[in-house]
């Protein structure tokens, strides 16, 4: 039996800190001379400060690359003492740059007189990734669905140039230096007929084969399918596996075809040189709710190169079709990585600095 509670005893009281420190949002609050007087942990990890030493500490001193977030405090102090509310990029103490909305509100006792600041900060970062996702599927299904439609009129010709230049071949077959142009001719309509069918990998609807898989059991394997290529170089091989990692849902031939495009990607920006480092680990920070499904946890997968790295202003593009860096790339093998992934319920996303290398990061859903 459940003990019974004494009628007019107050509840067990609730200390304040431990519920502002149980937000998901980053909060500081700042005195009225306009010195820290409380961080909670998701503001440390937000601005990447700790609370303990910069608590006293003034305000300005700690966010110098934020002029925009010293203005919002003087507007929230006397003899303004107003609210205010700003979106963009914060720079963190290390120099990251996060994206935040930013809520600044005067805090007053009940006569109005001024206690200080309140800061709310909230990190949007994986509500642009899930932002850009969208936009670029929009864009992946238009250019599809272009596609699609253009596929039969040019297969069609392309089949009988094909047809043609085989028989010219045989004709030819005397003379050595007429016959290399019919192979040039049979080779290039291969390759562009192998062009119209990635485009319309991206238009057509994928029936996904899902089953419980490993990922490292994966990830080896496509590792094994590799081997040569890190042979022939000077290429370190690290893989950093969480081992307690659950199982996840995916269709193995799918998953197989993304990370061996970006385990080969890796090792071409390195030209036989570096090191290639994999690394998995479950997600802990927040979950993504899928149309038609509950919250569900996720993995995440790193491939890690130290090659020349991608450019800030090509980052963007990275996942668009036909956007390459390659001298004979097509620029389809990342959009298509990029609809496998998405097919599954994931994210994919790049991080890069120029002459630091690359890190292709991969979310797939577990099995709950």
């Amino acid at each position: 039996m459940k003990p019974r509670k004494e009628k007019g005893l107050p509840p067990s009281p609730i200390s304040w800190e431990y519920i502002l420190e149980s937000l998901e949002d980053g909060l500081i609050i700042i005195d009225p001379q306009g010195r820290i007087s409380f961080v909670n942990q998701a503001a440390e990890i937000l601005t990447d400060l700790s609370a303990h030493p910069i608590l006293g500490e003034p305000y300005p001193r700690l966010f110098p690359d934020n002029p925009w977030l010293l203005d919002m405090v003087k507007k929230s102090q006397p003899p303004q003492q107003a609210g205010s509310r700003w979106e963009g990029e914060f720079v963190t103490h290390r120099g990251r740059q996060v994206p935040v909305n930013l809520t600044v509100s005067p805090l007053q006792d009940r006569y109005g007189s001024c206690l200080g600041s309140i800061l709310l900060l909230r990190d949007l970062t994986h509500r642009r990734e899930l932002e850009e996702d969208l936009k670029r599927s929009d864009r992946l299904a238009l250019l599809g669905t272009l596609a699609a439609g253009l596929a039969h009129e040019i297969k069609n010709p392309l089949g009988g140039i094909k047809g043609a230049a085989q028989l010219l071949r045989r004709k030819l077959a005397r003379d050595p230096a007429l016959a290399e142009y019919t192979d040039i001719m049979i080779r290039e309509v291969n390759r562009v007929n192998g062009l119209i069918e990635q485009l319309l990998d991206l238009s057509r609807p994928t029936r996904l084969h899902l089953k419980t898989l490993n990922i490292h059991r994966l990830l080896d394997e496509v590792l094994l399918l590799e081997t040569q290529t890190v042979a022939q170089g000077s290429v370190v091989v690290k893989k950093n596996f969480d081992p307690s990692l659950p199982p996840i849902h995916g269709d193995q031939a799918q998953l197989t075809q993304v990370f061996l495009n970006l385990v080969k990607n890796a090792l071409q920006a390195m030209n036989g040189r570096g090191h290639l480092t994999i690394t998995t680990r479950i997600e802990t920070d927040f979950h993504i709710r899928g149309q038609g499904r509950g919250r569900g946890k996720f993995i995440w997968v790193d491939i890690e190169d130290t090659g020349p790295g991608i450019t800030e202003e090509d980052q963007p593009h990275i996942f668009s079709p036909f956007f390459t860096t390659k001298a004979s790339g097509t620029g389809l093998g990342l959009a298509i990585c990029h609809r496998i992934v998405k097919e599954h319920g994931g994210v994919i996303r790049v991080e890069s600095r120029p002459g630091k290398g690359a890190t292709f990061k991969v979310s797939l859903l577990v099995v709950e």
